[in-house]
């Protein structure tokens, strides 16, 4: 990593803390800006940057930073009820990466439409599997841990937040579209 990939993936990880003190609580899980910051760390950044940044977040908050929602940290919120949704952060980052990736490769001076529809679609696609990928891991594990039925895990943990989620995602995915050029020109400069 060049040192303008260490300032970006340091301020994503600084926004990913910052998105868990933007919260409406609501129990279990609290509404937070942390979805938003790590969906756009994987689609702005790719998956190198954005993996690095939520790597960072995750041991930042394991050492005890108050970093989770709440201002906590610590091993035991990790593995509590909301834990596996901050694990889901890292496969969420990673599928948004691989998509920014690809789209991140499509020549920017093509004039072919289908081109540069090609390259949203890529951003759309891993936009949504991202933000799907975190309740892949949260709900099974909110569902164990508080011994919840699916029908509550759902109802607890995934229906409240879709609308929420939806208008994260679509932020997301639409800050990469205006800045994923301009990002990967900044971390190509020679210093």
């Amino acid at each position: 990593m060049n040192i303008r990939s260490i300032v970006l993936t340091s301020l994503f990880a600084a926004l990913i803390a910052t998105g868990a003190y933007l919260a409406i609580p609501m129990a279990p899980v609290p509404i937070t800006l942390q979805t938003f910051f790590i969906i756009a760390a994987g689609l702005i950044g790719g998956r190198k940057i954005g993996m690095s940044a939520v790597g960072i977040y995750l041991i930042a908050g394991a050492i005890g930073l108050p970093v989770f929602s709440g201002g906590s940290g610590g091993v035991a919120h990790l593995v509590g009820p909301t834990g596996g949704f901050i694990f889901g952060a890292l496969l969420s980052t990673f599928i948004a990466g691989i998509f920014s990736d690809l789209a991140r490769r499509i020549p920017d001076e093509s004039t072919d439409e289908t081109t540069k529809t090609s390259a949203t679609l890529l951003l759309i696609i891993g936009g949504v599997l991202a933000a799907l990928a975190i309740y892949l891991i949260g709900l099974p594990w909110l569902k164990v841990t508080l011994e919840f039925t699916w029908a509550k895990t759902f109802t607890v943990g995934m229906i409240p937040f879709l609308i929420g989620d939806t208008i994260k995602t679509v932020a997301a995915i639409t800050l990469a579209r205006l800045f994923l050029k301009r990002v990967a020109s900044f971390l190509n400069k020679e210093s």
